[in-house]
C-alpha cells in the first residue's frame, strides 16, 4: 500500500499521522486505506503482525491503529509491543466485536480507545481526531463487559438486603437502619447475617469493601474523560 508522502507534516501542522497494524494483512491494508482517504489525516505505515513494529517505530505516527481479535495472542502480542517500541503514540484498539478479554486489554495496557468495526467512516474520523485531542473513546457497553465477566457477589443479594448493606457502610447502627427502613431490630439483624454469609465476611467493613468494589465503574482507559465512539463529543457524557 502507498503510504502518504505527507505523513511527515506533525499533528500540529494540522495532520494527523495514523499507522496501522493488524495479523491480518488484508485488514490492516483496508484499514490504513480508509484511513488515507479521510481528510486530516495521513498514513506513515501499514504492518502485519508485531514483526511490523519496528517499521512502525521508525517514523513515530501520532496514533497507532492496532487490529485485535478476541483471544487472539498474535493481536495482543502487537499491542504491547506497540506500548514498547512507540510509547508516545495514542494506541487505539479496531476489534470486531466487544468482549472482556479485549476490553481488560486497553484498562491493563492504559491505551486511549477501542472501536468496532462496523462503524461508518465519518465516525472513525470523529473517533479518531477525539482521540488525537487528549480523549479516550470506548463503544458503548463497555463497562458492562467487566461485570459480565465476573460473578458480582452483590447478585445474591435481595433489594431489602443491598439497602441494609448500603446502610451499614454508611456507619447506621442497627437501631438507625430499622428506623429508615421501618423495619425492627431483630429484622436488621437478621438481614446483617445474611448478607455476612452470603458475601462470605465477618464484619460489616469487610461486606462495605465488597459494596464498594462492585459498585464503582470502571476506571477509564488512561485516566481520561471517555467519549462514545461515534458520539459528537458535544452530546456525549464524560466519565473520569
Amino acid at each position: 500500500m502507498m503510504v502518504n508522502s505527507d505523513a511527515t507534516d506533525t499533528l500540529a501542522g494540522g495532520v494527523i499521522r495514523v499507522a496501522v497494524g493488524d495479523e491480518r494483512r488484508m485488514i490492516a491494508e483496508a484499514l490504513g486505506a480508509l484511513v488515507a482517504t479521510m481528510p486530516g489525516f495521513a498514513v506513515t505505515a501499514v504492518v502485519a503482525g508485531e514483526a511490523g513494529v519496528c517499521r512502525i517505530a521508525a517514523q513515530p505516527p501520532d496514533l497507532v491503529l492496532a487490529g485485535v481479535e478476541p483471544g487472539s495472542r498474535v493481536g495482543f502480542g502487537l499491542v504491547q509491543a506497540l506500548r514498547v517500541k512507540v510509547p508516545e503514540a495514542e494506541v487505539v484498539i479496531v476489534t470486531d466485536a466487544l468482549q472482556p478479554d479485549v476490553v481488560k486489554l486497553v484498562l491493563e495496557e492504559g491505551l486511549d480507545g477501542l472501536l468496532l468495526t462496523d462503524m461508518s467512516a465519518s465516525d472513525l474520523a470523529t473517533s479518531l481526531d477525539e482521540i488525537a485531542h487528549g480523549h479516550a473513546v470506548m463503544p458503548v457497553g463497555w463497562q458492562r463487559m467487566l461485570v459480565d465477566d465476573k460473578d458480582d457477589p452483590l447478585d445474591s443479594l435481595s433489594e431489602r438486603q443491598l439497602e441494609v448493606l448500603q446502610l451499614l457502610a454508611d456507619g447506621c447502627s442497627y437501631e438507625e437502619i430499622g428506623s429508615r427502613l421501618f423495619i425492627t431490630l431483630n429484622t436488621v439483624k437478621f438481614h446483617v447475617r445474611s448478607i455476612f454469609e452470603r458475601l462470605g465476611v465477618c464484619n460489616r467493613t469487610a461486606a462495605a469493601r465488597i459494596l464498594a468494589q462492585w459498585s464503582l465503574p470502571a476506571p477509564a482507559p488512561s485516566g481520561r474523560s471517555v467519549h462514545a465512539a461515534g458520539a459528537d463529543p458535544k452530546e456525549t457524557d464524560h466519565q473520569s
